[in-house]
């Protein structure tokens, strides 16, 4: 599952309203409905109950959107800690291509 989706539901949980969620994602309101659909088929349960021009998370989608909360916030956490790692690596590379440079 690519993270683009689990942020889409997010935007609707937030917004509660597809087609306002569809704007803010600058993306058409069929696409979202339909990234919408192929989640649900994928977990295996509706989460969000449809009503006039609202969408109300079910129980289920509550549990769903904290996972998602979750999952999300431990992948920048780590693309923050790589990028750290990557330029430790690059500045510890630089000192030592110095030493070895003076020796």
């Amino acid at each position: 599952m690519e993270t683009r989706v689990l942020q889409y539901f997010l935007k609707i949980a937030e917004l509660g309203n597809i087609t306002k969620a569809a704007a803010e994602l600058h993306i058409t309101q069929p696409t979202l409905s339909r990234q919408l659909q192929n989640l649900e088929e994928a977990v295996g349960t509706p989460l969000f109950k449809r009503e006039k021009r609202q969408m109300i998370l079910t129980s289920a989608g509550v549990l769903y959107q904290q996972r998602v909360q979750q999952i999300l916030a431990d992948i920048d956490k780590l693309n923050r800690d790589m990028q750290q790692c990557i330029a430790l690596t690059r500045s510890v590379s630089a000192v030592l291509s110095r030493l070895v440079l003076n020796f």
